[in-house]
């Protein structure tokens, strides 16, 4: 018994370690649905690939999980997305380290990205 609770917190351990403390889930309570999401460094002046593959699409009212590769090192990051009629919005220099929730929103026609 205490060998696999042993077990456990090691491979708790290993998981953490794994992950990137960059890792958020991103909810969309605009109303609108993103075709299309792209995440770069802020210092990075081309947008990365697509984040949503195969069709996917970030439904208005769903939430994504954003996950990033182990070594992603930036103090800040830029976000574009891109909703099923053309329109594209972009968030400049979001700080996401320890970041668990952005939320984005629509207020008054403006959008916003909520950081918890």
């Amino acid at each position: 018994m205490k060998f696999r609770f042993f077990l456990f917190i090691l491979l708790l351990a290993v998981a953490k370690a794994f992950a990137s403390d960059h890792n958020f889930e991103l909810v969309n309570q605009t109303g609108r649905s993103f075709e299309g999401l792209y995440i770069t460094t802020a210092d990075n002046k081309d947008w990365d690939a697509n984040l949503l593959l195969n069709g996917k699409v970030l439904a208005a009212g769903g939430k994504i999980q954003v996950r990033f590769k182990t070594d992603a090192k930036s103090e800040t990051w830029d976000f574009n997305l891109v909703d099923d009629e053309g329109l594209s919005v972009t968030f400049e220099k979001v700080k996401l380290e320890g970041i668990d929730t952005v939320t984005l929103k629509d207020v008054n026609g403006t959008f916003t990205a909520e950081i918890e």
